[in-house]
């Protein structure tokens, strides 16, 4: 949610469970803040749909951890993207567009204190890491008054910057399931003049499933071409259980029809549209590879 920032007080609780109580105590004038590369960079003078006067700093609950489970990877929503796009099994086949995409977004500067949780809460139309999170089946764990709750990436983006959380939930991790074997993922992004600091035009990743030159499992992920960052159904719907080769690739990448763009500064509809299919194709053809089946 936009926010026209008047800072009146600045909180740094210690625990988690005190986190919550102020954020329940101001309701939609309080706003989470970790690395603060999104919210303090908003300024007065823009259209705005509340009013901001109290900062929840959550930098000292722990949250910036990476943990390796039999089933799942779990990341602490306060892990900074550098520390994504550097950790180790990140650069294995099946991550890689996590990886990618951290790599990806804005600057080095900036990744050193963005977080995952405030890319993902931001709910940008074209978050980079949301898309790599949504193919890998990525949920995330929120904590409340109410408790602590999980949702499904796939269920949590509401609108442009609107998400799932009640004003008084806290992101505490991502989740992501364990992929099976030979799988792969790619990430691709498009921007306007090409330069780091440049959002997406159009990005895309792609995770595959292969076994024995068929697709066992395939899920795309578009972004910057519909109110919020999506799973492109359709596509998947065409490479399920198919010969995984370049006319079964042009299908799939032809079938995005979920993207819905717009114009604006960056790019036209009708170029953002043409954009999808060349970019799934892209990330088809690269997580193919990385697949290891052909």
């Amino acid at each position: 949610m936009s926010a026209y920032l008047q800072i009146r007080n600045y909180h740094r609780p210690a625990g988690l469970a005190r986190a919550v109580e102020i954020l329940a105590s101001f309701g939609t004038k309080a706003r989470v803040i970790a690395g603060g590369t999104d919210i303090v960079a908003r300024r007065p003078g823009v259209a705005t749909l509340d009013n901001v006067d109290h900062l929840v700093d959550i930098s000292r609950l722990g949250l910036d951890y990476f943990k390796e489970e039999e089933d799942a990877i779990r990341i602490g929503a306060a892990a900074n993207i550098n520390a994504i796009g550097t950790w180790p099994l990140f650069s294995s086949a099946p991550y890689r567009a996590l990886s990618e995409s951290a790599r990806s977004h804005s600057t080095k500067t900036i990744r050193n204190r963005a977080t995952l949780g405030g890319n993902l809460c931001n709910a940008s139309v074209c978050a980079d890491l949301a898309l790599p999170l949504l193919v890998l089946d990525a949920s995330l764990l929120a904590a409340g008054p109410g408790g602590q709750r999980e949702i499904r990436l796939e269920n949590f983006f509401a609108g442009p910057n609107y998400s799932a959380l009640d004003p008084a939930e806290i992101v505490l991790e991502i989740r992501i399931p364990r992929p099976g074997p030979r799988s792969g993922s790619a990430f691709v992004k498009l921007r306007r003049q090409q330069a780091a600091i440049d959002m997406a035009v159009v990005n895309a990743a792609v995770f595959l499933a292969c076994s024995q030159g068929r697709c066992r499992e395939a899920r795309i992920a578009l972004g910057a071409v519909a109110p919020v960052s999506l799973r492109a159904k359709k596509a998947e719907s065409v490479l399920a259980g198919a010969t995984l080769n370049e006319e079964m690739i042009q299908r799939a990448a032809a079938a995005a029809e979920e993207a819905r763009p717009i114009d604006d500064l960056r790019a036209t509809a009708a170029y953002r549209k043409k954009m999808v299919a060349v970019l799934v194709r892209r990330a088809l053809e690269t997580s193919l590879r990385r697949c290891g089946s052909f």
